[in-house]
């Protein structure tokens, strides 16, 4: 009896081990991915060219 609720706080503990050690992978792929959508927002926004200091399309 003592042996089988030993096992089950055992995996009790694993299963909530493994979830937070998933969320902890999953946040920090999350943030990863935030940070390589930033980066390539500003290399979009460098990209762009400057505004005209004039209010017509110069380049047409």
């Amino acid at each position: 009896m003592m042996d089988s609720i030993a096992a089950a706080s055992m995996s009790m503990s694993q299963m909530q081990f493994a979830s937070a050690y998933d969320t902890a992978i999953m946040k920090k792929s999350m943030d990863n991915m935030e940070s390589q959508a930033q980066a390539l927002i500003n290399d979009m926004l460098a990209a762009m060219p400057a505004p005209s200091q004039y209010g017509f399309d110069v380049y047409a």
